[in-house]
């Protein structure tokens, strides 16, 4: 007896996705029966799911490797297929489970609500159990009508193509990342309200981290401009008591960058050269190297001679050990 129970509704679980082929129970319908409506009993207890599961899933095995594919439709009116069977299974509380992939039709249909049940074609025995499919044509329709009024309907969010199952997981993790239980009522809102926390507390640090940046900016130009003016300060008090020449300028603009530098061995340094060009306002008269005229011209001298062996590019410090090396005397007078 082959029965087109114009009363199921497509129940999509996971990956693939799946039906309620035939639910689990004992069902009074009134299905078209040989091209008839008619009023029968359609057993489908739990002792037989595993053995009606196995049969169904024996002649679709067949099927599937036969050329042509075995296929669903839309109101059991021959024409585009609406899903392709996959796999018969039982499933203890529900039923007869068969494994679907719809088709782009299938799947804008259900997505639309243009189609919200499903109406399986098989065959049943004298007893009432399944016992098969059909051999040629549609395994079940999408339909509107559906027979098994106990049939969830098939929700459209149930269809979508697998490739959406990483926005479920993507889901998933958002709620586990904000501590928050995906099956309780108000997941959504609470996830809304913590990312929106979020968003705050992030733009009141990049506030703080802006002013903090502002601050070290404002600090780091006074502590310069500090430096400056001391370096300034202690070459000025240099010239000012004879141990750099007025018009010396290469020293002076040497001791101020190197100060001002942090280089605290040329202000000590500094601190030591010999007044010896108090009260002079004139250009450094280097002496003989052999004869110097006084102390400060023989350190002049050995500098001089100092830079003329070290190179004009040498380092201060450098030229200074040198000329000291070059003149002991005058050093240590």
């Amino acid at each position: 007896m082959l029965i087109t129970a114009l009363d199921r509704t497509p129940s999509i679980n996971g990956e693939p996705k799946s039906i309620v082929y035939i639910p689990e129970g004992i069902h009074t319908i009134r299905p078209t029966v040989g091209g008839s409506p008619e009023t029968i009993t359609v057993k489908m207890e739990p002792e037989q799911g595993e053995k009606v599961a196995a049969a169904f899933q024996g002649k679709l095995d067949s099927m599937l490797a036969e050329n042509v594919r075995p296929f669903l439709d839309f109101d059991h009116k021959e024409g585009p297929a609406s899903g392709l069977p996959k796999r018969f299974y039982y499933e203890k509380g529900k039923g007869l489970m068969l494994e679907v992939e719809w088709t782009g039709k299938g799947r804008k249909a259900i997505e639309g609500k243009d189609y919200s049940y499903f109406s399986p074609t098989f065959y049943k025995g004298d007893d009432g159990v399944p016992s098969g499919i059909p051999e040629r044509g549609p395994l079940g329709s999408l339909v509107n009508s559906p027979a098994f009024r106990d049939i969830p309907r098939i929700a459209a969010a149930d269809a979508r193509d697998q490739n959406e199952q990483p926005e479920k997981t993507m889901s998933k993790l958002i709620f586990a990342a904000l501590a928050i239980n995906a099956s309780a009522d108000n997941a959504e809102a609470d996830a809304v309200k913590a990312i929106e926390k979020l968003k705050t507390d992030h733009a009141s640090v990049k506030a703080s981290l802006t002013s903090a940046e502002q601050e070290r900016d404002e600090l780091k130009a006074k502590v310069e401009a500090a430096n400056k003016s001391r370096a300034e300060s202690l070459v000025k008090a240099a010239v000012a008591d004879g141990r750099i020449a007025p018009k010396d300028e290469d020293k002076q603009a040497k001791f101020l960058n190197k100060i001002e530098a942090g280089d605290t061995f040329a202000e000590e340094i500094l601190a030591q050269l010999p007044k010896s060009f108090d009260g002079i306002d004139q250009d450094v008269i280097t002496a003989g190297a052999d004869k110097p005229a006084n102390t400060g011209n023989r350190i002049e001298a050995a500098q001089a001679k100092a830079r003329a062996e070290l190179g004009s590019s040498a380092d201060f410090q450098l030229v200074w050990a040198r000329a000291a090396e070059i003149d002991p005397a005058a050093f240590e007078a």
